[in-house]
């Protein structure tokens, strides 16, 4: 499906399905997205814990802000996307994994936030790597399901078994390369991994720390991290630039393939606005009222959306294979057919 075919920077996009069509792609994702809810029924029975998330099972709510810069740049001016506006709303620092283990434990993070807009709910979700494992959601879901359903011993020889020697070994190096388990919530870069449709263009989106790295001290405690966001909040506020990389072409930016980095060297990073932490008591009843509702009753889905349409194959399933890991936990869906004419 051709998109951005007009003059200006990110455009000249266009995506494809799998299996060649737009049918096809929804013909294969009906037939592995019931592996959701299977990976959250083999954690929750592992865990002997009622049903989580099926990705990102451990996490904290916070609030948050959104402010649009001020000279934002016309041809982006989409959506919420308005110079000098501001949002507010709420968010979570999380693990990647589908297992509540310790922080200091071998995972990536992820940051996602919603924000209350005038036409509905936006929704931003990051991981602490800038590319997926997986070139599609069928590797992705195969790889999930076996590290929910295997000891992680068994975890390497059984991706090889499945996946073949090179991209088993690639999968492997991307999940035990994760960035640095003693690095602060607040002190990482997140990406989105997955492009979204910016008026005529295509970008990547990601959100860097405005002050310098910091680093924190790993202890036994399995929520030290947790504990670490609750003191640093307690003392001050703190701050993400929301950056955009936009389309090239499909050699260096691809749209369909997620685990495909975008480097800056080919598109540079253009800054939408600023994501506010704001100072906040994560121990105080307000916080923990949050908290419990961010865990049981919220969802996160990148087509929550007033303007951003998520793009790509793995967006696509996504659209799907989050609402399903809301529904099988209990917690409130945004129809489908809302989801998809919002972005």
């Amino acid at each position: 499906m051709a998109h951005g075919t007009g003059p200006g920077p990110g455009t000249g996009w266009r995506e494809t399905y799998m299996g060649g069509s737009e049918e096809a792609e929804k013909a294969l994702f009906r037939q592995v997205l019931p592996g959701v809810e299977a990976i959250q029924e083999t954690v929750a029975r592992r865990q002997n814990a009622a049903d989580r998330r099926a990705f990102h099972n451990k996490g904290v709510a916070i609030t948050v802000s959104l402010e649009i810069a001020h000279d934002l740049p016309e041809h982006l001016r989409v959506g919420i996307l308005q110079p000098g506006a501001t949002y507010r709303g709420f968010g979570r620092f999380s693990r990647s994994q589908s297992f509540r283990a310790r922080d200091k434990d071998l995972d990536q993070r992820g940051f996602a936030f919603r924000l209350d807009a005038p036409d509905g709910p936006q929704d931003f979700l990051f991981s602490n790597t800038p590319v997926s494992f997986a070139r599609d959601p069928v590797v992705f879901l195969q790889v999930a399901r076996i590290a929910a359903r295997s000891h992680r011993l068994l975890v390497p020889p059984r991706l090889i078994l499945a996946l073949g020697i090179r991209d088993g070994l690639r999968v492997l190096r991307n999940i035990f390369a994760a960035p640095d388990r003693a690095i602060a919530f607040t002190a990482q870069q997140y990406w989105s991994r997955t492009p979204f449709q910016i008026g005529a263009a295509a970008g990547r989106l990601f959100v860097r720390p405005v002050s310098a790295g910091r680093r924190v001290v790993a202890t036994d405690d399995p929520d030290y991290l947790s504990r670490d966001l609750a003191d640093e909040l307690r003392r001050g506020s703190r701050s993400f630039e929301l950056c955009t990389q936009l389309f090239v072409d499909e050699a260096r930016t691809p749209i369909e393939d997620a685990s495909h980095p975008w480097l800056e060297s080919d598109a540079p990073p253009v800054r939408l606005g600023t994501v506010v932490i704001p100072q906040q008591d994560l121990d105080g009843p307000e916080a923990k009222a949050l908290e419990q509702r961010v865990e049981e009753s919220e969802s996160f889905n990148p087509w929550n959306t007033t303007g951003l349409r998520p793009l790509g194959r793995s967006n696509r399933a996504r659209l799907e294979a989050y609402n399903r890991s809301a529904a099988g936990r209990g917690a409130p869906v945004r129809p489908r057919t809302q989801q998809e004419a919002a972005g």
